[in-house]
């Protein structure tokens, strides 16, 4: 058998105790030195807000850099601070910010995109619209490419550059699985729209059978495909493309009421045109439809027949607007006698009203109450598309914007 000393028996639990200490010892320097490292960061943390805070822009964004380079966790750092500048309307630093973060090579391919897109964000914000399409694109399939199409939607309106907008609109609907077409046949109708005013015929007839491809019967795309169908000369079909309208959306009437009166007139059927639309006072007797049927009436008709009408729509629909034209027939009706008095009183009578219903009648948007005196497709306050109800209301005036 071999033979162990008995000092070499001590010796090992001697041994082993130095070793557990070396280890003891070895884990303390280490927990030392990573407390060294982050009161260093945190020293170069707080210099540069101080910088910031200083106005030193530049000499912070280059220690937040450094303070990035040891600890990629402060990138979140630099975003909200980018953010933070944005919101501010500081749009050169924070352009400056993520900037950098899209310049490093050493970045993650999420937060790469993160920082493209708000590096879009910014560009867009300071009206540099080819700059913030640039970055935009630059944003790849992750979590932020959404988001960045929506950016580009929004620019592409703001330019009007409709043929992207329904790109970015088709891109957006397979990446949320959410519908864009009202957006989509909006844009289609707007190029509808500048083709007609361009006299460019056949492009106006392909924009307007795309958007009733994707919305069919779409209410503005059939209003414009009567307006084409009248520049080619032919108001029998027009008619028949805004019947649907009259069939369909009878509250939109109003936008075309004049054009529905001018189409029957080259055809000689005003007396029909002027009843299909004075049944729709039925229904629809409020707004801009009740003051086109009262004009055309006192024309064809004769101004006891308006008397009549507004009298009869005083009874079912009554409003401010009716008021003020039963006014206005009635001030007519008394021009031809002699009693002043009476006229005096019917004209400050109409001037009154007149007054009242210029300052309540307006077109209110549904997203965010933006009142407008004139109907819009897409709201001005919220860039929402059919957001506006096509009925003008006479209410007490919300506490929203105006115009």
């Amino acid at each position: 058998m071999i033979q162990i000393e008995t000092a070499w028996l001590l010796l090992l639990p001697i041994m082993f105790g130095i070793g557990w200490l070396a280890s003891r010892w070895d884990l303390r320097l280490e927990n030392r030195m990573d407390e060294r490292e982050r009161m260093r960061q945190q020293r170069s943390t707080f210099k540069g807000l101080s910088l910031l805070l200083n106005e030193q822009p530049d000499q912070a964004i280059e220690t937040l850099v450094k303070i990035a380079q040891l600890d990629p966790e402060t990138i979140e750092l630099h975003f909200s601070l980018g953010n933070l500048f944005r919101r501010r309307g500081e749009t050169e630093r924070a352009i400056r910010v993520h900037q950098h973060l899209v310049n490093r090579d050493d970045l993650k391919p999420r937060d790469r995109d993160h920082a493209a897109y708000e590096l879009g964000r910014d560009f867009l914000r300071a009206g540099l619209l080819d700059r913030a399409e640039a970055s935009l694109n630059r944003v790849g399939s992750g979590k932020f490419a959404a988001p960045a199409k929506e950016s580009l939607l929004e620019m592409y309106q703001i330019e009007r550059d409709w043929k992207k907008a329904i790109t970015a609109a088709s891109q957006l609907e397979k990446l949320q699985g959410k519908s864009h077409q009202t957006e989509i046949a909006q844009f289609h109708c707007e190029l509808g729209q500048e083709a007609l005013q361009a006299n460019d015929l056949s492009g106006a007839e392909k924009s307007i059978q795309e958007a009733l491809g994707v919305v069919a019967n779409h209410t503005r795309a059939l209003i414009l495909q009567g307006d084409y169908l009248m520049a080619l000369g032919q108001p029998t079909q027009a008619i028949e493309a805004w019947s649907i309208v009259a069939s369909s959306h009878p509250a939109y009437m109003h936008l075309i009421a004049d054009r529905w009166m001018k189409a029957h007139t080259d055809l000689d059927q005003s007396a029909a045109g002027l009843e299909r639309l004075c049944e729709l006072l039925n229904t629809q007797a409020s707004g801009e439809l009740l003051d086109v049927v009262h004009k055309q009436v006192m024309n064809i008709r004769g101004l006891q027949a308006a008397n009549t009408i507004i009298s009869e729509v005083m009874q079912h629909s009554p409003s401010l607007s009716a008021l003020s034209k039963l006014a206005e027939t009635r001030l007519a009706l008394e021009e031809g006698n002699a009693n002043s008095e009476r006229l005096m009183e019917l004209k400050s009578i109409l001037h009154l009203l007149r007054q009242r219903t210029t300052s309540l009648a307006r077109y209110t948007c549904g997203n965010c109450g933006f009142r407008a005196r004139r109907f819009y497709w897409q709201c001005p306050g919220c860039n929402s598309w059919e957001a506006y109800s096509p009925r003008r209301s006479e209410g007490v005036a919300p506490s929203g914007p105006s115009m």
